[in-house]
């Protein structure tokens, strides 16, 4: 059984979250605010990366990302538009948009089941299935 659960932990990947610094916070928010703007105005998504500078190349990937996570909870999961439909308005492959989706559960997965365990600790499994 324990080689069982071992193997588990091994398929999850490992996600790590960046803490931001205050002025990364600001740099952060102005991004998303530019790029929200550029895309409203009728840009595609490179165009609205492009629209706004961001130095530290880290930093501008992680902003990126998450913009793209953004406008998929946004369109998809809140106003159900089909993910073609996301991906042919910003210019992007259908592709991007579903690995993007599926990284975005497995995060909140991830996140869900690490504050489970915090908060009530392991759950051990005790099943004679």
């Amino acid at each position: 059984m324990k080689k069982k659960k071992d193997k588990k932990k091994e398929d999850m990947p490992e996600f790590s979250f960046k803490q931001f610094t205050t002025e990364e916070g600001r740099i952060y928010e102005d991004a998303v605010t530019a790029f929200r703007e550029a895309i409203a105005a009728g840009k595609k998504l490179k165009e609205a990366y492009e629209s706004h500078a961001i130095a530290d190349e880290e930093l501008r990937s992680i902003i990126q990302a998450d913009f793209l996570k953004i406008l998929i909870a946004e369109r998809h999961f809140a106003k159900r538009e089909p993910l073609d439909a996301v991906a042919l308005s910003l210019g992007v492959s259908l592709d991007l948009v579903t690995d993007t989706m599926k990284r975005m559960l497995q995060e909140v997965g991830i996140t869900a089941a690490d504050q489970f365990g915090q908060q009530f600790g392991e759950v051990k499994a005790d099943t004679n299935d």
